[in-house]
Formats: structure tokens, C-alpha cells, sequence
């Protein structure tokens, strides 16, 4: 791999912040591991206003159009990231390996395996193009495919290779209605991660109403009445019907059940037995009804993660609520095996109080979503990412990543905030691009490196070797 030499200046200062006073409720298997709580870290609100489009609308600090031209990258560029290199055998061993737990660590092949990536939700229906919404170019897939091997990233999770309701591009555009030709985008995608060896976290239900659907299509689809768009919901109580209502939940384990059973059309492989599927999500920020009023009811997670498991038993399950809450049960859920929280903004106090939980609980932590931007306070990239790396089997994924267009001109421009362009669009950009890089090498026990790579847009090296047999490469338009 070429590399463009960027001198790294990055000094992570590593953080123990003890967690004190614990609550009165406290509970026994905490105690016994010699585990304190503090209820309001925990439950603690958020400063930043999370990953929605911002009123009034977010104003970038760089600029968002281009008077030039595009110089496209060819086999003549030098200093970039050009493609999946030919890996090694051992490498090749992980792409066909599932990751497994043990305890409160991941396993690949025998070796201890961190998470750690971004999340990429538009990979199977985006809508930051025209027409909104559409399905991603193959050149946009396999620019950020190559922006995440390039960072050193282990995954990606991916909300629309899972949710995916009440459009017609989607999966299930209606009640217990399918639409196979959704299917092609996701299973491009998932080939994709395969080449470049890269797992996917993939959720399979929103909490909220945004472009890709979630819980609110099923209630609606029940002939049950609401209105609004993303958290914004009337009547504000309506959420609840999705996990207490049988017809509801039947129709979407209906759904979870013809989603793992796919087969994707590019490998041959059913979504249920592919080892590029770290695991699914049970949702994505789910609550009680609303944010901070308890997780989704864990008879419900149980029951939707029994039936995950029963279909992919090689799959890890993670639970899709947002936060912990100790006193309802939802940390003795068996089936589940990787408890996670978001940061808006980074918060160790809060990681180090969930992260107690977990390890008592013989979990997995996982910090699913973190503000990589600091305009909310909150702990410092530096020091954040330091916590991680030091938390036992900790996985993280940042918020969020975007790329070019399909010209590999302009960048796709995106509302909430939170946006992230590799290399960095701003001085600020590039220099936490600096400190995720590290971040994801020592996650990976590797030697930060001196050098980090830029990544040609359009990708256009791939070895033959690294696509399953018998599938026509011209026909992928690479």
C-alpha cells in the first residue's frame, strides 16, 4: 500500500476515572465484583442534540460547492489507498471466519478481535442524493469501503443493510410485502465488506420515523394512528404499541425471519450463515417509548434475539436499546451478547458506568455511536478514545462517515452535524481523522504508524482472487 506521509502528532492521554457512590438499589452481582453505580452518570441527558437535522440548519464551517474540476484518480496516482490489497492467508482465514464471544471479549479465529469502524447508515438506501431517496452508486460503496480499510477500521455498522420499511425501495415497502429487487444494493454491499475484510453490525428496526422506516410502519401498518417524522411523534406514547401488540411483533419476526434467509445474489451465501455479518442489532436507539424513559421491554429483546439466534446461531446479537437500565432485567437477557450506549458527546464517566454493567453481566461493551466533532464538550477525542482502548474487549464505532459523489467531485453533503470526510475538509477534520487512525491501530495492537494513507476515489485495484468463483467481475461495472 502507497501512503502519502502525514506526520502523526497524537498523544492520547489515557483516563481511570473511578466511579463512586453507588446507588441505593444497587445491584448484588455488581457488588460482588467490586463494581460501583452512580444512576444520574448513567441516565445522565445528553448536551449534544444526537444525529438529527438541526433547527436551526446546521451552517458547515467549510465550503460545500466547487469551481474547478475533477482530476479523477487513475493506476498512475501514487500515495493512495487504490483497493484490497492481496491479503494475506490468515487474512483470507478471517473473511470466512465468524467472529465469536468469550466472555467479555470478541474471538476470530482464536485471537482476540476489537470493533472498531463507523457507522455507515446509508449503504443500502440513502438520502442525501437526488432522487431522495436512492440506492447507492457502487462507486460511493467502494470509496468508503476503502476510506475504512485505509483508517484501519474491523467494522461498519449499517443501519439500511437491516432497516429498511414503508418505501417503496425498500425491503418490506408494506405490511408483509417484500421487494426482492431492494435486495441488490445490500447484497452488493455486503460482497464488498467481504473483499475488503471488514465485518458488519447491522440493526434491524429504528426508533424513530426517518426515510428508511422503523418501529412506527409496523404500527401504522396495524391500523394504528400517529404522526411526525424522527423522534417528533404523536400521540408521543404511540412507540409502545410496537412491542406489545402480537400482530406487530409477529410480522416483524416475519420480516427478521425472510431477511436472514436471503441469499445474497453476488456470493451465493444466505445472510443467516455469511461470516461477514458480525451480527444484527435488535434495533437502533430503542426505548421504552421515548429517549431516557427505559430500554425496550427485555421479555420482547429476549424474544427477538431467541429468534435470531435460532435462525443465525453463529451470529452475535446486540441489544438495540439506547443506554442501560439495570433495574429492569435488561442486563439478564441471555440471548444477547453485546450491551452498547451512545455519546452525544463522549462521555468516560458514562462509558465506565455502563461498561461496569456489562463486565459484570460477562458482556461485551460497545460504544455504538460517539460525537467525533467536540462541539458539544463533553471529554476530548484524545482522552475518549483512550478509555476505549483501555476498557477490556471495548468496541466503538464513531458517527458518522460520508464520501464523494459518484464523479468523485463533490463531497455528499449531509445535515445533522456530525458528518465525517476522510481525510478532513478542515484543519479540525484532518486532525481527529489523525487521532481515529491511531485510535484504530491501537485497537488492533498495532504500531500507530507514522503515515496514513489517502484513498483514490473511485477504488479501481482488485485482486480477482479475493471475488467468489463464478462470479462475473465485469458485471459489478468496477
Amino acid at each position: 500500500m502507497h501512503v502519502i506521509l502525514l506526520l502523526l502528532s497524537l498523544l492520547p492521554f489515557p483516563l481511570a476515572l473511578a466511579l463512586s457512590h453507588p446507588h441505593a438499589a444497587a445491584h448484588a452481582q455488581l457488588k460482588r465484583h467490586g463494581l460501583h453505580l452512580r444512576q444520574d452518570i448513567l441516565h445522565g441527558l445528553l448536551t449534544g442534540p444526537g444525529p438529527f437535522p438541526q433547527d436551526p440548519p446546521w451552517v458547515p464551517d467549510y465550503p460545500t460547492t466547487f469551481d474547478g474540476f475533477c482530476a479523477p484518480n487513475s493506476s498512475q496516482t501514487v500515495g493512495t489507498f487504490a483497493g484490497p490489497t492481496l491479503p494475506s492467508i490468515t487474512d483470507l482465514l478471517k473473511r470466512g471466519a465468524f467472529v465469536e464471544r468469550s466472555g467479555t471479549g470478541l474471538k476470530l479465529l482464536g485471537e482476540d478481535f476489537r470493533m472498531v469502524g463507523t457507522n455507515v447508515y446509508w449503504l443500502g438506501l440513502d438520502e442525501n442524493v437526488i432522487p431522495d431517496p436512492s440506492y447507492p452508486s457502487k462507486t460511493r460503496v467502494i470509496e468508503v469501503m476503502g476510506i475504512v480499510s485505509a483508517m484501519r477500521g474491523t467494522v461498519i455498522r449499517a443501519h439500511t443493510l437491516g432497516i429498511s420499511f414503508g418505501n417503496p425501495l425498500s425491503v418490506m415497502p408494506g405490511p408483509d410485502t417484500f421487494n426482492e429487487a431492494a435486495y441488490e444494493p445490500i447484497d452488493f454491499a455486503i460482497l464488498m465488506a467481504r473483499i475488503y475484510g471488514i465485518k458488519l453490525q447491522i440493526p434491524l428496526v429504528d426508533n424513530y420515523n426517518w426515510y428508511h422506516g422503523g418501529k412506527y410502519q409496523f404500527i401504522g401498518w396495524a391500523g394504528i394512528p400517529w404522526s411526525g417524522t424522527g423522534a417528533a411523534i404523536t400521540p408521543p406514547d404511540v412507540g409502545a404499541y410496537f412491542y406489545n401488540t402480537s400482530s406487530i411483533v409477529d410480522s416483524f419476526k416475519a420480516y427478521i425471519t425472510h431477511h436472514l434467509n436471503h441469499v445474497n445474489q453476488y456470493t451465493g451465501i444466505a445472510y443467516k450463515d455469511d461470516p461477514t455479518i458480525l451480527g444484527w442489532e435488535t434495533g437502533n436507539e430503542l426505548a421504552a417509548v421515548l429517549f431516557n424513559d427505559g430500554p425496550a421491554p427485555p421479555a420482547w429483546t429476549a424474544e427477538i434475539a431467541g429468534l435470531i439466534k435460532s435462525i443465525a446461531p453463529k451470529h452475535l446479537v446486540v441489544d438495540g436499546t439506547y443506554g442501560f437500565y439495570p433495574e429492569t432485567g435488561q442486563l439478564q437477557v441471555s440471548q444477547i451478547d453485546i450491551f452498547s450506549d451512545h455519546f452525544y458527546p463522549p462521555s468516560i464517566a458514562r462509558f465506565q458506568a455502563g461498561l461496569a454493567l456489562t463486565q459484570a453481566a460477562d458482556r461485551v461493551y460497545l460504544a455504538g455511536e460517539w460525537d467525533w466533532t467536540g462541539q458539544f464538550g463533553g471529554d476530548t477525542i484524545n482522552d475518549f478514545t483512550a478509555a476505549l482502548e483501555a476498557g477490556q474487549g471495548v468496541g466503538d464505532f464513531f458517527w458518522s462517515l460520508f464520501g464523494h459523489d459518484d464523479k468523485c467531485c463533490l463531497y455528499v453533503e449531509h445535515n445533522d452535524g456530525y458528518s465525517f470526510y476522510y481525510p478532513g475538509r478542515t484543519q479540525d477534520m484532518h486532525n481527529k481523522a489523525l487521532v481515529m487512525v491511531q485510535h484504530a491501530y491501537n485497537m488492533n495492537q498495532d504500531t500507530p504508524p507514522e503515515v496514513v494513507p489517502a484513498v483514490a476515489c473511485p477504488q479501481y485495484s482488485f485482486p480477482d482472487s479475493l471475488f467468489p468463483s463464478g462470479l462475473n467481475i465485469a458485471n459489478l461495472g468496477l
